[in-house]
């Protein structure tokens, strides 16, 4: 009997200690490819700009996509994520570009894929990122409703942690909670453990905002301090899953002094959805949306 258990035991130990090895070698490769991802981009002569962020080497770099100067100091501060990026669409299509155009300002692009709010927050803090931005007079944020989830879903991946910092409200204030690199976040155990807090995170955050509230509200606060008088604009970009923001918490953040702009909002009866707005390879707006949109926001929030 004894016999028994202690080769089951044994199984049960070989099998644990399988998956693993499999899960810290799966991390090893995805750490390789995200290196070798990182030197092609900065090889990547259309991408010319990068600053200095506090990521753990080897990513001790990161890229934007090209800004827009003009000769005036007029300058707009665009952040946000892919979408704002311009993802899948070449430069002179990117939102950063067209706006420049529409308004004869300069537009220093700030937005990096996958990231969130808590990004643009960090960003906004740091004078060396800012250094290009001497003046501003529009603050841009473009939303998307992943962006709720993006503030704790990373924390089950030391890779994009490294580009999107994790905050927690510690009386009344934020507190960057960031990990260093750990091996038990390769660990397959650890990662469905966290993967289960991380769900019940996002989810009650999707009801309360209470740390997308406090991020935006202090993101808000440091642009007034960095750029007097200047304009906060919050683009809400609808998602194909047709997730957006409650009406409370646009009132919410508009408290703040922040101006709401919902694209569904401004465009009357057209589609957003239609095919022709998004890409059918990446699932990102297209310049046909841009087009449609950034004229309207021109014209109504920022003559």
């Amino acid at each position: 009997m004894l016999k028994r258990i202690f080769i089951n035991l044994l199984l049960i130990i070989m099998a644990l200690t399988f998956v693993e090895a499999y899960s810290f070698n799966r991390t090893k490769i995805d750490n390789e490819k995200f290196k070798t991802q990182a030197d092609r981009l900065e090889a990547n002569s259309t991408r010319q700009y990068k600053t200095q962020y506090r990521l753990l080497e080897p990513f001790n770099t990161t890229l934007f996509r090209n800004s827009f100067i003009k000769d005036n100091a007029n300058n707009i501060v665009w952040f946000g994520c892919s979408f704002a990026e311009g993802a899948g669409l070449n430069d002179n299509q990117t939102p950063c570009y067209k706006i420049s155009e529409l308004t004869g300002k300069s537009c220093i692009n700030k937005a990096k894929g996958a990231t969130g709010a808590q990004f643009m927050y960090y960003q906004i803090n740091d004078d060396k990122i800012m250094d290009d931005a001497k003046t501003a007079d529009f603050i841009i944020y473009t939303f998307i409703w992943n962006h709720i989830q993006r503030l704790y879903n990373y924390q089950v991946n030391p890779l994009i942690d490294m580009f999107n910092l994790r905050y927690k409200i510690i009386d009344g204030n934020l507190v960057d909670i960031t990990p260093q690199f750990n091996p038990l976040y390769s660990s397959f155990f650890v990662k469905r453990i966290l993967n289960k807090i991380v769900f019940e995170q996002a989810k009650q955050e999707s009801y309360n905002f209470r740390l997308f509230n406090k991020i935006m509200k202090e993101t808000y606060n440091i642009s007034q301090k960095r750029y007097p008088n200047s304009k906060f604009i919050f683009i809400e970009f609808p998602e194909l899953s047709k997730k957006e923001l409650p009406d409370y918490e646009v009132k919410e953040l508009e408290s703040y002094g922040i101006k709401v702009i919902r694209v569904k909002d401004i465009i009357g009866n057209i589609d957003i959805y239609d095919p022709k707005y998004w890409l059918p390879d990446n699932i990102h707006p297209t310049e046909q949306a841009w087009d449609l949109i950034l004229p309207i926001i021109v014209e109504k929030y920022m003559n």
